[in-house]
């Protein structure tokens, strides 16, 4: 979390001075115990990563326990697990050669290298090698390991990098760099991705070091990768108002592509021969821009096993279409093998920043991904781009493309909503023929289950729970059989303070066509015969969902979201969240009821219809005391719901909300709400005059993914129909506030003053 610098409060045409609530600080006290930042380091044992030992059976993994750390070796053939090495003699023998006190439960390090029965580790400033059978212990020369900002060879002898927008190789055993290619710019880059989707000022300010958008050969000969033109994008600003030492306002500029503008960032996607030191351009067109360059982590550029082949994926703006590209990267020489079409967007994957769901085969043959019948399947093709025969079918949908085994003629996948009586997006794990037919499950648990194979195909982890069901993490066998368990998590911190699962809940649709699933979080103290005011948490995709489905502990994006929930709880409200229609994981018509609609906000007619619903059964929910926040997309839909229905919405703290996606990046809004679309309906000022709750709205001064101008427009709105509000300006915050303490202490005392105060006074 980062630390907050001279944060100033604006506020604009208030009928009495902005206050922030009389939280006793007890209460407050109780609620920050359970933020994300306080109470996930306070979890245990909530899940396994594993690292691969090469050529092998085992793989090591850290467990962190409230006893302290411990390295553990597990042989998945056998089914064992020990611990990795003799941790109180490492200790001991470190510290004689360091000088340094080392406590043997807490190892000053959490990488480890285990080759050729040695240990080698980087701690206290220096690499080390330990012998645990001879229990000796000295230096040694830095390793194959990927600095800040490489991508490591799969040899380990290169570690690829951007420089000054061209790409470098560091040569790992002697740390000598060369230079790939000497004519790249900031604005003409290798291996980068456009300003409009990379945050370039917040790199810049915050020192940030971002990987090569690359992909390595298998045999690291070749490496695959784009050269980014945003050369003529034009250029968006942000003033940062106190940049510290009494300086003047600094501004930043940087390049921003919006919908409908002329010229986006293009792609030319090129392979670097390092063995013959050319670059060899894919005879293509460039790629222009989409969505599927947001995710740091997606890989559009796979490889065939050998590296003889590169396999591409290519979109058009608005992608309403998907290619797919076989590459001679000798040459160049480029063939579409298949391409698909549709109405509104065609997904790579439904899963955001994953892999693509494509996976090419040694005969030819490829696994492909489609929600061509109205649901996301996997479906067989011919090398020569027709559809041999679907692999799987049904009203439910894949996930996550896991494996291939081309020998067995089976892949293995997560997928959701396939089981009768479960919610339909929690993930399992299954097997299924090549040919089709039965698809055999291979995670029983009525749980949501995150899956990782063994890279030999062998076995592999499974990490189950529910947002009510602490986690436990198995290792099984390909025919899903328990081989061993390996942890189980420890809430004991959790239910020492008092705390208990929330509810989980269906309803639904306000057209009575979907089920809609969602979460109650109560507070630690809740008493069933008090009227609690009801705060939604909310986010209406569509690129993800809000609510928790698997245990939150660990820090992700969705866990977050739901700690916060929590804090807020304590201080005396029941806070819910619901995924809407227009929100992924469901069927391709469900995600569709947002296309061209963004401002019904992830569908705001069903979370009305949903929260009444709730309230019939649970008198507890004040519906006369409704509040509403999010962040991001979050943010657009507080203030449209506080606009559409202010009667039903009271208070919403809406922060660095796009509420106008016509200046948010061109990628976003082509893709959701249309090529060439009418924008009006989803422009959040139009509704400016409905106003009648407290509305703040938060932005920080240099968010360069959100630019503030939104905030500020909407505000201009607000002034234009004479209508009360609220504004809070976080100097030097980027997009990354909504978990600042400052932020967080104001929301909770806007809603403890505006909608458990004041408006309950006014009741």
């Amino acid at each position: 979390m980062r630390p907050f610098i001279f944060p100033f409060l604006v506020a604009l045409f208030l009928t009495a001075p902005l206050a922030f609530g009389s939280i006793e600080d007890d209460d407050m006290a109780r609620a920050e115990k359970f933020l994300p930042a306080e109470i996930i380091p306070a979890l245990y044992n909530m899940s396994v990563s594993p690292h691969w030992i090469d050529g092998t059976d085992f793989f090591w993994y850290l467990r962190t326990g409230r006893d302290g750390k411990e390295f553990l070796l597990v042989d998945i053939k056998n089914g064992t697990r020990v611990s990795a090495f003799d941790h109180s003699a490492l200790a001991e023998a470190l510290a004689e050669a360091s000088g340094s006190e080392v406590d043997p439960s807490d190892l000053p390090f959490t990488e480890i290298q285990i080759d050729d029965h040695a240990l080698r580790f980087s701690a206290l400033n220096r690499t080390w090698e330990w012998d645990p059978e001879g229990l000796t212990i000295g230096e040694a020369p830095s390793g194959m390991e990927a600095g800040p900002g490489e991508i490591l060879s799969p040899d380990g002898e290169l570690a690829l990098f951007v420089e000054d927008g061209n790409l470098w190789v560091r040569e790992t055993s002697t740390g000598d760099r060369r230079p790939l290619t000497t004519d790249g710019s900031a604005d003409y880059a290798y291996a980068r991705r456009s300003d409009t989707v990379s945050h370039p000022v917040s790199q810049v300010r915050l020192n940030e070091s971002a990987k090569p958008y690359a992909v390595w050969s298998p045999d690291s000969r070749r490496i695959a990768t784009f050269r980014m033109d945003q050369r003529n994008v034009t250029a968006l600003h942000l003033l940062q108002y106190a940049p510290g030492n009494g300086s003047r306002p600094q501004v930043w500029e940087y390049r921003f592509a919006m919908p409908d503008d002329q010229t986006v960032p293009i792609y030319e996607p090129l392979v670097v021969d390092l063995q013959e030191g050319r670059t060899v351009p894919i005879d293509y067109r460039p790629q222009p821009e989409v969505s599927l360059m947001d995710a740091e982590d997606d890989v559009l550029q796979i490889w065939s096993d050998d590296g003889q082949i590169l396999y591409s994926l290519c979109a058009e703006r608005g992608e309403k279409a998907l290619r797919l590209l076989k590459t001679d990267p000798e040459n160049g020489e480029t063939e579409e093998i298949l391409e698909e079409e549709g109405p509104t967007f065609v997904e790579a994957n439904l899963e955001y920043a994953s892999p693509p769901n494509f996976w090419p085969l040694s005969s030819g043959d490829l696994v492909w991904f489609s929600e061509k019948s109205g649901y996301g399947h996997l479906y067989l093709y011919g090398g020569d781009g027709r559809e041999k025969n679907p692999i799987t079918a049904g009203e439910w949908v894949v996930r996550t493309l896991l494996r291939v085994d081309e020998n067995g003629s089976q892949v293995y996948f997560t997928a959701g909503g396939r089981e009768p009586g479960r919610d339909p997006y929690y993930r399992h794990l299954y097997r299924a023929s090549l040919e089709g037919g039965d698809i055999e499950l291979l995670t029983p648990e009525n749980a949501d289950h995150t899956v990782q194979i063994a890279p030999g195909g062998t076995a592999f982890l499974d990490t189950y729970s529910r947002a009510d069901l602490p986690p436990v993490t198995v290792l099984r066998d390909l025919n899903g059989s328990v081989t061993l368990k390996l942890e189980e998590g420890d809430i004991r911190n959790l239910t020492d303070m008092g705390w208990k699962p929330p509810e989980l809940f269906g309803v639904k649709s306000a057209d009575g066509d979907a089920d809609l699933y969602g979460l109650i979080i109560k507070p630690t103290g809740f008493n069933e015969w008090l009227k609690y005011p009801v705060v939604e948490t909310v986010y209406p995709g569509p690129w993800t969902i809000v609510t928790a489905k698997s245990f939150p502990g660990e820090e992700t994006w969705v866990n977050k979201i739901f700690w916060r929930g929590q804090a807020l709880a304590e201080l005396g409200f029941v806070v819910v969240t619901l995924d809407g229609p227009g929100t992924p994981y469901r069927s391709k018509e469900f995600h569709d009821a947002s296309y061209g609609r963004l401002g019904d906000a992830g569908g705001l007619r069903d979370h009305v219809h949903a929260l009444q619903q709730l309230a019939e059964e649970r008198p507890y929910m004040d519906l006369d005391r409704v509040g509403i926040f999010g962040h991001s997309a979050g943010g657009f839909m507080t203030a449209q719901a506080l606009l559409t229905y202010p009667d039903f919405y009271r208070v919403g703290v809406a922060s660095s909300g796009d509420y106008d996606s016509r200046f948010y990046g061109s990628f976003w809004g082509e893709k959701y709400e249309g090529p060439n679309p009418d924008y009006d309906e989803q422009i959040t000022g139009f509704k400016a005059e409905n106003l009648t709750g407290d509305l703040l709205l938060v932005t920080g001064d240099v968010d360069d993914n959100v630019n503030p101008c939104m905030t500020m427009q909407l505000a201009d709105s607000l002034i234009a129909a004479d209508r009360p509000f609220d504004l809070l300006v976080m100097t030097n915050r980027n997009h990354d506030l909504s978990y600042d303490p400052y932020y967080l202490h104001r929301l909770f005392g806007y809603f403890d003053e505006h909608l458990k105060g004041a408006f309950a006074a006014s009741a």
